[in-house]
């Protein structure tokens, strides 16, 4: 199964297994569930990561003394605030070249606007963006574009990778604006739009977003996470002529920029 992360493009940064650090190894699974966690007891942590319980005590009580957890009084262990510096300073990382060219790449190919998105602050955010080459084109988008996501190509594809309690927590706490007469408005309407997305591996908008322009979406991954989308904008009536080209390209350039 595809897996989706809040925050962050792709990694670059594979490394061989017999290079890494087992001890390291072990105490990045443990952040990471308590991530996904309400507060965790060390006996669940040891369970779900199977992770010999002594272990566990050594890395967690470690995580504690370096400010990277918390712990409370059913000693149910937190993030702490250390891995707040770590994470305002990673969101403050641009896309690496591979990525930028992989931008280049697709709108030379297709002669469209082209951008990367990402997920930032909880929204989804275009990180950069080639224009189109086309006498006709789509105008330029802003690095900053964000929110929205249930009308936007690219806020739908990465919708679509969250993990569920994520996509719940969105859907709870974000109105579904209408920003053209297309855009999607309901719960139930944008769910059958996501599960339809996961099923085939990449995302359409037809004027949702923009009256008169069509968009569509392929996942950047790594292994097995979302960390991006590549997206081609371009004029609806273009957009329908070679949508088949279009959604050939951009899967393509996803494929491409991916890391195994």
């Amino acid at each position: 199964m595809v897996k989706g992360v809040k925050d962050g493009t792709s990694l670059d940064n594979a490394v061989p297994a017999h290079q890494t650090v087992r001890s390291v190894v072990k105490a990045t699974q443990l952040l990471l569930l308590i991530a996904d966690s309400d507060g965790i007891a060390v006996a669940d942590l040891a369970r779900e990561a199977g992770i010999p319980l002594t272990t566990v005590y050594h890395l967690v009580n470690t995580l504690l003394a370096e400010g990277m957890l918390t712990r409370d009084s059913a000693r149910r262990y937190r993030l702490g605030p250390k891995i707040a510096t770590l994470s305002m300073a990673y969101s403050k990382i641009g896309p690496s070249e591979r990525l930028l060219a992989a931008v280049r790449e697709l709108s030379q190919e297709t002669g469209e606007t082209a951008y990367l998105s990402g997920w930032r602050d909880g929204e989804v955010v275009a990180l950069a963006t080639i224009e189109g080459t086309s006498a006709v084109r789509v105008g330029r988008i802003h690095s900053e574009l964000r929110g929205n996501e249930h009308a936007r190509a690219s806020g739908k594809l990465m919708l679509a990778y969250l993990d569920p309690a994520a996509l719940d927590a969105y859907i709870e706490s974000h109105d579904l604006a209408r920003l053209t007469k297309t855009t999607v408005r309901t719960e139930a309407a944008l769910r059958k739009q996501l599960a339809e997305i996961r099923k085939r591996g990449y995302a359409v908008e037809e004027g949702e977003f923009t009256d008169g322009v069509g968009c569509v979406s392929a996942p950047v991954m790594e292994g097995e996470t979302v960390y991006g989308c590549l997206t081609v904008s371009t004029p609806l009536d273009r957009f329908n002529a070679h949508r088949d080209e279009l959604i050939d390209a951009v899967l393509a350039a996803g494929r491409s920029a991916s890391s195994s």
